[in-house]
């Protein structure tokens, strides 16, 4: 049986939780809705919290949370054909079990332990490069175009320093974001590219104030480009205040 779902991590595993309720070997390939399947018709899976909480559970219980952590952290770095892979990872696990993480000798486990060492990797870089912006409403903006889909793991850390806030982070190249009211955090779905952000008066003197220090305290004779693209890879260099 092909099963289709809507993209996201929960969606994902409620397709997994309907083909293992068909039969652990009865399903045959599971694909985000609109992708097209060589394997014939499929069906579609509605997102269902009691179904994911039910793997979710039996994973922690068997396996261990670091293994969640890894699975779904895999799943965020957006990899093709990622579902073949994390659906063999989840069947493995609930093989071995507890002795689960230390097989690392078979494929699906080193991969996706990578796989989640690179959203890992690209969320940490991404805590310290993120810039925000006020708009005139008091409500504050960033935005970035990150490899991996970090902006939900990314959005706890930020709930914790800017608590009493009203901000939100947009992914340009996935059209979403985390929106926090100054209570919840929620995905939104962002249709169109903001092409230039307007910021408040305060924000424009701030912006002003920043490069002129931070160009201040450069040592022109201990500059390092290449240093520098290594610890601040350029593919995050255009949202950044100090090189706009």
């Amino acid at each position: 049986m092909n099963y289709t779902y809507d993209g996201t991590f929960l969606g994902f595993l409620s397709a997994v939780f309907d083909g293992w309720s068909a039969g652990v070997n009865h399903i045959e390939d599971i694909r985000p809705q609109g992708e097209i399947s060589l394997f014939g018709e499929s069906t579609y899976v509605m997102t269902d919290n009691r179904k994911v909480s039910r793997i979710l559970d039996a994973l922690q219980k068997q396996c261990g949370g670091k293994t969640s952590h890894f699975l779904y952290y895999a799943f965020l770095a957006d990899m093709p054909h990622k579902e073949e892979v994390l659906l063999r990872y989840l069947r493995l696990a609930f093989h071995y079990q507890q002795k689960f993480l230390g097989h690392l000798s078979d494929e699906p486990v080193w991969t996706v332990r990578q796989w989640a060492r690179k959203t890992g990797n690209e969320r940490h870089a991404l805590l310290g490069l993120l810039r925000f912006q006020e708009l005139p409403t008091g409500m504050l903006y960033s935005r970035l175009e990150p490899t991996c889909c970090v902006v939900p793991v990314m959005a706890p850390h930020f709930v914790r320093r800017l608590c009493g806030e009203e901000w939100i982070i947009h992914d340009t190249g996935r059209h979403m974001g985390v929106y926090y009211d100054r209570h919840h955090l929620s995905i939104v779905e962002i249709p169109v590219t903001v092409p230039e952000v307007i910021v408040s008066d305060e924000e424009k003197s701030l912006q002003g104030l920043w490069k002129t220090y931070y160009d201040t305290i450069a040592i022109k004779a201990r500059h390092n480009e290449k240093l520098r693209r290594q610890f601040m890879p350029k593919k995050y260099w255009r949202y950044l205040i100090e090189l706009s």
